[in-house]
């Protein structure tokens, strides 16, 4: 009787078998990786621009300045924030920071000739405020041959 049932034990554990993979089906989906770093920073730029934005509107330029100049500090080659940031330049009257930083935003700007435009409306407001007439004559003509 012993023997019967460790053989029925063998048999039977030699029936089993391991279930490969197939090779050409559908590969399982991995879990969901947590959100990346990046969006969170987005969500952080959005926020401290927004709130610029919001101080630039109401008179609070030097505030505006330094919620600018934080979100430069986490993203640095973002031409939006540095063209924001010759705005508020320009309206607290610092011409010649303003004009640096719409010269920045265009040298990160790529492509994107609408925002190299308007930095060179920037620029010629810079150029005009401190009397440079005619630099502020080449600037309107740069913006235009952006469009």
């Amino acid at each position: 009787m012993r023997t019967l049932l460790a053989f029925l034990a063998i048999a039977v554990a030699g029936c089993a078998t391991v279930r490969q993979p197939e090779l050409g089906g559908p590969a399982p989906l991995p879990a969901p990786l947590p959100e990346p770093a990046a969006r969170t920073e987005n969500l952080a730029i959005a926020g401290l621009l927004d709130g610029a934005r919001a101080d630039a509107a109401s008179g609070r330029l030097v505030n505006a300045a330094a919620s600018l100049e934080r979100a430069l500090r986490i993203e640095p080659r973002n031409p939006r924030l540095w063209q924001e940031l010759a705005r508020v330049r320009l309206k607290q009257g610092d011409y010649v920071q303003a004009e640096s930083t719409a010269a920045r935003s265009n040298s990160w700007a790529g492509g994107d000739n609408q925002l190299r435009s308007e930095n060179w409306r920037l620029i010629a407001q810079a150029r005009d405020a401190r009397g440079d007439a005619e630099g502020a004559k080449a600037a309107l003509e740069a913006a235009e041959r952006q469009r």
